[in-house]
């Protein structure tokens, strides 16, 4: 009888110890200098949460902050070339890696001087350097010269025409689906609402303009994920200041650390799918949220997510029937969107990831170099790589430059890997769809380095 109960009593502790470890998440970064950032401990995970964390660890002082120097930019905001949003909203963080990666001339940095406050006391949150002759402002003065044949600064025709023909494709198949209620005809609608949005994606790291807000089609708000995209994201890939690393832990669990359970693993795995389709509901819940507990601004691109269900709800027999394929679509929509981003370029064994052992050089493009990886086959096509997230490096190294102006950059980013003896391969879609899974069950960790 005691053994029994002894031997009842261990099976319970062990599955306690087994469900702690679920969610047990690393805390230390294995990127030296990298602070903890306080917004993986928020339950919500919002984009104004993880602006709040930085302006917390940052030591900015309310300003702006770029390397070991604050300035004032209230007076500047307005001016901004880029529009004022990406002012507004940084305002009292260090800026250091979005002013280096946004600007790819010196015209900005010649600029900075007459906003000059004073320095900052406290060192940096973030230890990743950009060196004159390191890896990424190397590439980028060879880039710079690359794209002086073209307006850099806006998108090209060829891409607003893609973009524009799938926008008007998804409301004409929606529109069809609803006057028909066809579940087959919403299925393409769903495929071209995905493709519509991955391709507005291109347009919410430039300049303020309206295909951007073909992003919020999707529930997904362009605003937050101008901060959780483009400012957590692509500054810290595959860090633990990555949004979408923490957005969901501890359910899916990308990075590496020995204390992860093997239950944890196969959970991740399992439950990947139903992650994906619930992805957009979920972050348009966030959306409003934000507008109204964090912000307190509803803007005209917080209508946007309506217009789909709206204009369906007039062609439809039935409110009720537009809503049910609306749902249908967001659903169909959010997994292929879901699909498509997290097994794109960053999830594999053989890629880096935060508990990693990291490079002795700190240099910020060589974290890109080493948390990415290319596609055989969609980086060679404009479309694919639109709907896609094709020419992935190059993307995260030049996140402004319109996808189809990419392309001239190659030749200056094979000459500075080669420089720097940084590997340029490219893998199948396969090879990276496999790899993300066995990443979500890797405990090990090792050097992954191009």
């Amino acid at each position: 009888m005691d053994i029994t109960l002894q031997s009842k009593g261990n099976i319970i502790y062990m599955l306690y110890f087994e469900i702690k470890k679920i969610f047990s998440m690393p805390e230390a970064s294995s990127v030296p200098g990298l602070a903890y950032l306080p917004a993986r401990e928020n339950p919500s995970k919002t984009a104004a949460g993880f602006l709040k964390a930085r302006r917390k660890i940052d030591g900015a002082e309310g300003l702006w902050r770029i390397e070991n120097k604050l300035y004032d930019l209230d007076t500047f905001a307005k001016s901004h070339p880029g529009g004022s949003e990406w002012i507004r909203l940084t305002k009292g963080t260090d800026i250091t890696e979005l002013f280096e990666t946004h600007h790819i001339t010196d015209k900005a940095e010649r600029l900075l001087p007459k906003f000059y406050v004073s320095d900052a006391v406290t060192p940096r949150s973030v230890s990743l350097t950009f060196l004159p002759n390191g890896f990424y402002r190397t590439f980028k003065k060879r880039a710079s010269e690359a794209l002086k044949s073209v307006d850099f600064h806006k998108p090209s025709m060829t891409t607003n025409l893609i973009t524009d023909s799938l926008m008007v494709t998804t409301f004409a198949l929606s529109l069809m689906a609803a006057f028909t209620h066809s579940y087959a005809l919403i299925f393409f609608a769903s495929v071209f609402l995905t493709w519509t949005i991955n391709a507005a994606h291109n347009y919410f790291h430039m300049r303020d303009n309206f295909r951007m807000y073909y992003f919020d089609l999707g529930m997904a708000s362009s605003k937050n994920w101008r901060i959780v995209h483009v400012m957590s994201h692509h500054m810290y890939t595959n860090t633990i200041w990555d949004y979408e690393i923490y957005v969901a832990e501890p359910f899916l669990q990308w990075l590496p650390h020995k204390d992860k359970s093997y239950l944890a693993g196969m959970i991740s795995r399992i439950i990947s799918p139903i992650v994906w389709m619930l992805l957009l509901v979920t972050e348009g819940l966030k959306r409003y949220y934000s507008v109204f507990k964090e912000y307190g601004v509803f803007e005209f691109r917080d209508f946007v997510p309506l217009l789909l269900p709206l204009s369906m709800s007039l062609m439809a027999p039935k409110v009720l029937v537009a809503f049910k394929l609306w749902i249908a679509m967001l659903l169909i929509s959010s997994f292929l969107f879901g699909l498509i981003g997290f097994n794109a370029a960053h999830h594999h064994p053989d890629i880096f990831h935060d508990g990693d052992i990291y490079r002795n050089d700190l240099d910020w493009g060589l974290l890109e170099m080493d948390a990415v990886r290319d596609r055989e086959v969609i980086d060679d096509s404009i479309f694919l790589a639109l709907t896609n997230y094709g020419s992935h490096t190059l993307h995260h190294l030049l996140p402004t430059v319109d996808h189809h102006y990419l392309q001239l950059c190659v030749p200056a980013f094979l000459q500075t890997c080669k420089e720097f003896n940084v590997s340029a391969d490219k893998w199948t879609q396969w090879e990276l769809l496999k790899g993300q899974f066995k990443q979500l069950g890797r405990t090990d960790v090792k050097k992954n380095q191009r």
